[in-house]
């Protein structure tokens, strides 16, 4: 129970410390043709979506997908989806197809103010679809700049530093054989620090691949099996993990890891014919580690799921599972190219947008 509640308050800490930034939403756009024209575009909200990241260079924008599949048409239907998805503005609108062009039209709903902001709207003729996609991301990421009086940083200075975040999290873990005879793991507590370089190493589809490198610190906890002498096995890791990540819609990351570690054990063992008795002892350990983090949309905080494949090279190695959850926050803002970049925009004054 007691660890149940530090858990609980541990969150509640880290989530006061998390910064609000700014909340764009897309809905799935409507495509139709009243002429019968063949509509040979799909997906039209995914392809306005990856290009309005790639366009919002200073990263001002949390952009996010409606998680509803329901496609407003009605600033009737914009309010209520707003409401219901808690969402700051809304973009939603229409593709229409006739023969020879494209008509693309998309509204801006501002939740709070009940209105319509903004109408962005663009043509061209049916063999520039890209072209279309594009001026339209131009045009609603320029309101955004103009608006907040924001201008472009040359591309030079958008390299200037990666994302410094903090990692804690806490699990259990499970020693195999010939270790599992005698020791039962109790608790594992982590901590590390790591950082994400500004450019991603690729990006497919939805997808965004990242690489970071960090420093972390593992303490774990086990004790006799009965049967055994009573003993407390203490294990302090020191690692430099190497993440490689894959995230889509900025909310959603897979995780593989890799670390190289030197682990040092203090087992305390109070003899039953005699006095307590210490000793200790260091191993070169290798661990690697897969998890899915959550990424909370308008904040810097994120909660994660993560499982360890642990190995210590003693004469008997020593192999163990770690499951754990953790907590991971992020100091600074993201900048173009990195993993959660519209995520964590910096602050802006959403009254100037007008």
């Amino acid at each position: 129970m007691k660890l149940k509640k530090f858990i609980i308050l541990s969150l509640y800490l880290l989530a006061g410390f998390s910064l609000w930034s700014f909340d764009l939403s897309l809905a799935d756009i409507y495509t139709y043709s009243p002429e019968g024209a063949d509509i040979t575009v799909k997906d039209v909200s995914s392809n306005i979506f990856k290009s309005l990241r790639k366009t919002d260079k200073e990263g001002i924008l949390n952009l996010s997908k409606l998680k509803s599949n329901n496609i407003p048409k009605s600033i009737l239907d914009a309010a209520i989806m707003s409401e219901t998805e808690k969402c700051d503005f809304l973009l939603y609108g229409f593709l229409k197809i006739s023969k020879n062009y494209f008509d693309f039209e998309l509204k801006l709903y501002d939740r709070e103010a009940g209105e319509i902001k903004k109408v962005f709207y663009t043509k061209t003729d049916r063999s520039n679809y890209k072209n279309l996609i594009q001026t339209m991301s131009d045009r609603i990421n320029g309101y955004f700049y103009s608006n907040l009086g924001i201008t472009k940083r040359r591309v030079e200075e958008e390299k200037e530093r990666g994302v410094i975040d903090l990692k804690s999290g806490i699990g259990y873990w499970i020693p195999f054989d010939p270790w599992a005879e005698s020791l039962i793991g109790i608790a594992v507590f982590h901590i590390s620090s790591s950082l994400t370089p500004v450019d991603s190493l690729f990006e497919w589809d939805i997808f965004t691949f990242t690489l970071g490198y960090g420093i972390g610190l593992d303490y774990s906890l086990g004790m006799n099996r009965e049967g055994f002498e009573g003993y407390i096995f203490h294990s302090i890791d020191i690692g430099f993990p190497v993440s490689f990540s894959a995230l889509w819609y900025y909310q959603n990351k897979i995780i593989f890891q890799i670390a190289p570690e030197l682990q040092v054990d203090i087992l305390t063992q109070d003899r039953l014919y005699g006095s307590l008795v210490t000793e200790k002892s260091a191993a070169f350990s290798l661990s690697t580690s897969i998890g899915y983090e959550y990424l909370f949309t308008r904040q810097r905080l994120s909660l994660g799921f993560l499982t360890r494949f642990h190995t210590v090279f003693y004469n008997n190695i020593l192999f163990s599972i770690e499951p754990s959850l953790y907590c991971r926050y992020r100091f600074n803002p993201l900048n173009k190219g990195l993993v959660g970049s519209k995520l964590f925009a910096r602050p802006c004054n959403q009254g100037n947008l007008k």
